[in-house]
């Protein structure tokens, strides 16, 4: 005789939660009351963090552009400006404030 058994398969995730600091939180509550108005329902805080970081992974050039330290000058403009610069051979009678200040 055969019996029929019932299998109940169960998928366990593991999650990770991780505390994350923000300057500005309000931004990203403007963002999610964007996202509601535009979707009319609600998208939780995590589920916008994590499409964040979907979206940012795929455009790693513009995140690492953002992160970049860049020269206020490019390398010509520094040129051009260090051209400028005149030696008016002047040289000190002592200190430079007996100079400036007559003292």
């Amino acid at each position: 005789m055969l019996k029929s058994i019932k299998v109940n398969i169960f998928y366990f995730y593991t999650l990770i939660m991780a505390v994350v600091k923000l300057r500005d939180k309000n931004k990203l509550d403007k963002l999610i009351a964007k996202l509601i108005l535009r979707l009319g329902r609600k998208v939780s805080q995590q589920d916008v963090i994590d499409t964040c970081i979907d979206i940012a992974s795929l455009h790693i050039s513009e995140l690492e552009e953002r992160f970049s330290e860049k020269s206020p000058l490019s390398q010509t403009q520094l040129e051009e400006i260090l051209g400028m610069a005149e030696n008016f051979e002047y040289s000190t009678k002592g200190s430079i404030d007996e100079d400036i200040y007559g003292a």
